[in-house]
């Protein structure tokens, strides 16, 4: 038992030891480095706070994948949705247009139109880009590039979003206060998951590319190690900051190859929804959904990408979870066309939900 007892206080002091130099080593560190990196984190544009009751709602639109001018049913649905949910935050899972759009004044002009119903209803919001962002594989774009959208998108009265400092753009958090406190209650992960391995580095698409592809996809740019150590690190800060672990979700637009674990394992995941377009996965796994696990505060991943999926579904208890596209413009099934809506409350944040509104049943 003494051998056992002194074990366990090695590898705690081990432990110990190698928080602290992961602590040191990142973006969380003591003293004013700490205290900045926080309040930068906390500060945005308008502070998002659960309701009065306790409750706050998100809901996410993905693929509108469009061009100046917009289709006006996409812009109908968008409005019903929100005058029939009255979200607390809208978040837009990519593909936000075309990637088509041939200048900077057109993509404001389409910005102006797409951003109108959020905007004209005071409704914060915030986007992640997909791979129709600024042209790739067939698709042109004369417009500005991503960074320069992503001032323009800034630009925007109650764009929430933040342009961040690790590989892509659009890497940040949302946090999302108590009612009754300046406590962070929830957080909300936005990452880029960027478009295909090409745009990176065509030696890396040559090697990763094989025959038969089990992910149905294969040529998209993953997720990278910079991003995942960012979402620890700065998970790790706001616990440490909070004093307890913070429930979260976590948006990108391309979704994991861990999706595919929903639709291969639909009773043992309980999975509900349709999987017409397949996973879309990239063949490279970056390794994402285990840092999550092991993180054990983000509770739920969520993608757009495959227009006419809205598979949901849990593996090793976090949700898995695809947008359908709101969009008219490309490809889409009048039966699943429609957006997916997350409710939380504060005082039990871990075991939010989550389901999909489809348009056909709006009047």
């Amino acid at each position: 038992m003494k051998h056992v007892i002194r074990r366990l206080l090695i590898l705690s002091v081990v432990l110990t030891m190698c928080v602290a130099v992961c602590l040191s080593s990142g973006v969380v560190a003591s003293g004013t480095k700490a205290d900045a990196y926080m309040t930068d984190i906390l500060t945005l544009k308008h502070t998002l706070r659960f309701t009065e009751d306790g409750k706050f709602k998100i809901v996410i639109f993905s693929d509108i994948q469009d061009s100046y001018p917009m289709q006006s049913d996409t812009l109908v649905y968008m409005n019903k949705i929100l005058d029939q949910e009255k979200p607390d935050l809208v978040l837009l899972g990519g593909d936000n247009h075309s990637g088509t759009i041939s200048s900077e004044s057109v993509f404001r002009q389409y910005l102006n139109d797409m951003s109108e119903p959020m905007e004209s209803r005071k409704i914060p919001w915030a986007q992640v880009y997909g791979n129709h962002v600024t042209g790739g594989y067939g698709f042109t774009m004369s417009g500005p590039d991503k960074s320069r959208q992503q001032q323009i998108y800034e630009g925007m009265p109650y764009n929430v979003s933040k342009a961040g400092t690790v590989f892509g753009v659009g890497n940040y958090v949302l946090p999302v206060l108590r009612s009754d406190s300046e406590k962070v209650a929830f957080n909300v992960f936005m990452m880029d998951s960027h478009t295909y391995l090409i745009d990176w580095r065509s030696d890396a698409e040559e090697k990763a590319i094989l025959p038969k592809m089990t992910f149905q996809g294969g040529e998209y740019n993953p997720i990278h190690f910079d991003q995942i150590k960012w979402y620890w690190d700065t998970s790790v800060a706001m616990e440490m900051y909070n004093g307890e672990k913070i429930p979260a979700m976590m948006l990108f637009h391309i979704p994991l190859q861990e999706y595919c674990y929903i639709t291969n394992n639909p009773n043992q995941t309980s999975k509900t929804g349709t999987n017409e377009d397949g996973p879309g996965a990239s063949s490279v796994n970056s390794g994402l959904f285990h840092a999550c696990f092991e993180r054990g505060d983000v509770k739920a991943l969520f993608s757009g990408h495959q227009h006419r999926n809205t598979i949901t579904g849990q593996y090793m208890g976090i949700t898995l979870g695809y947008t359908p596209t709101i969009g008219s413009c490309a490809y889409y099934s009048e039966g699943t066309r429609g957006a997916r809506v997350v409710e939380i409350n504060q005082n039990d944040a871990f075991n939010f939900t989550t389901r999909i509104v489809y348009c056909k049943d709006l009047k």
